[in-house]
């Protein structure tokens, strides 16, 4: 579970922003035991709002990055190549952009972050909590690997000064490593779930139906969409609807693209629930209802429905009514670089602002 993400020039963000799922108890989040029998409470969800170009999206988009830079050796060599400061400050150009994110692991809490240029992590570390102390794994900079001896990372250490562009963690990963790999795979959880408008040109029904269930076809059947039933006798899912003359199956292209946007999302969460792991959506609503975007959340935040302590980090336009104040988050800008805060920030247009300075444009006459 994902407790803590900071990010540090990335895109439109300068300066670190930190995104908490930490949650007071004990009603605010999933309470997950550690290892040495304490226990923390964690929030399933945690919503980006703002205007558009606040930067919602960047939050997301940092949190993808951190993924690649963990589940495998060139998923992080090719994350590394895209490197994308801040870049209205001629400084930051020259600064590494930063990723740090806490997480439980098999109950045990873990720091992970690292930092890179173009084709470079120039700085990277392994942290382990306990009741009362800290046990550095690794810490790894441009002058060498630094390692806990009974982690055994002599040969990773040795790859990674071969080849600086990945992570430790990566490779670590990519060897199934004993210490790393079930650490790696916390991180290579996070799921990015496409449900903006056009994902129907890439996704169509048929690769729903390997992962096709009963409780995705009551769902999609008490959506209001008007769906009695699913034709799954196929190698296609059809979906059948209500009609005058009885029911009648369509193919994906008769689907709205709000159904495919929904199908979607429980494609992905429906699993999470069980198994756990961190979804991200961005633009929650472009396509999905209201009340159907709120389903989605009020599943996660059940404990008996979610017994797998799955969450969710979207970002929306709107703030949805089901949740908690604790769980908002707000993306706003000033001076060109997006900070997160926790109360909105008055950033939109007056009505008819926008409209009568293109008026006064175009009837002003020139100097």
């Amino acid at each position: 579970m994902l407790l803590t993400f900071r990010v540090q020039n990335f895109r439109s963000v300068r300066d670190i922003q930190e995104l908490t799922l930490l949650a007071t108890p004990p009603d605010a989040g999933l309470a997950a035991p550690l290892i040495h029998g304490a226990t923390v409470y964690v929030s399933p969800l945690a919503g980006v709002f703002g205007a558009n170009a606040s930067g919602k999206s960047t939050v997301l988009r940092a949190l993808g990055t951190l993924r690649a830079l963990a589940a495998s050796g060139s998923d992080a060599r090719d994350a590394a190549r895209r490197f994308e400061p801040f870049r209205l400050d001629p400084a930051s150009r020259l600064l590494p952009t930063r990723f740090e994110a806490e997480f439980l692991a098999d109950g045990v809490r873990y720091v992970w972050g690292c930092a890179y240029k173009q084709g470079e992590v120039v700085a990277e570390w392994l942290h382990q909590y306990g009741r009362d102390r800290r046990a550095v794994w690794y810490e790894r900079d441009r002058a060498g690997v630094r390692t806990l001896p009974r982690v055994r990372l002599e040969a990773l250490a040795l790859a990674v000064a071969a080849d600086p562009s990945t992570t430790l963690l990566a490779l670590g990963a990519d060897a199934g490593h004993s210490f790393l790999g079930p650490v790696a795979a916390v991180l290579a959880a996070i799921t990015t779930v496409r449900v903006a408008p056009g994902t129907r040109l890439v996704n169509d029904l048929e690769h729903l139906a390997p992962r096709w269930s009963d409780e995705l076809t009551l769902l999609v059947s008490r959506a209001g969409l008007g769906i009695a039933g699913v034709d799954t006798a196929g190698e296609a899912v059809r979906l059948v609807h209500d009609a005058r003359l009885g029911a009648q199956a369509l193919g994906a292209y008769g689907e709205s693209d709000g159904t495919i946007a929904w199908l979607d999302l429980l494609a992905a969460l429906l699993p999470a629930l069980d198994r756990g792991g961190l979804l991200i959506v961005d633009d929650l609503d472009a396509i999905l209802h209201p009340s159907l975007a709120a389903e989605a959340l009020r599943l996660l935040s059940d404990p008996e429905l979610n017994p797998g302590r799955a969450q969710l980090v979207f970002a929306a336009r709107a703030v949805p009514p089901t949740i908690a104040d604790t769980q908002r988050w707000y993306a706003v800008k000033s001076d060109g670089a997006t900070r997160l805060a926790r109360e909105p920030a008055d950033q939109g247009l007056a009505p008819g602002e926008l409209a009568h300075e293109l008026w006064l444009a175009k009837h002003t006459p020139p100097p």
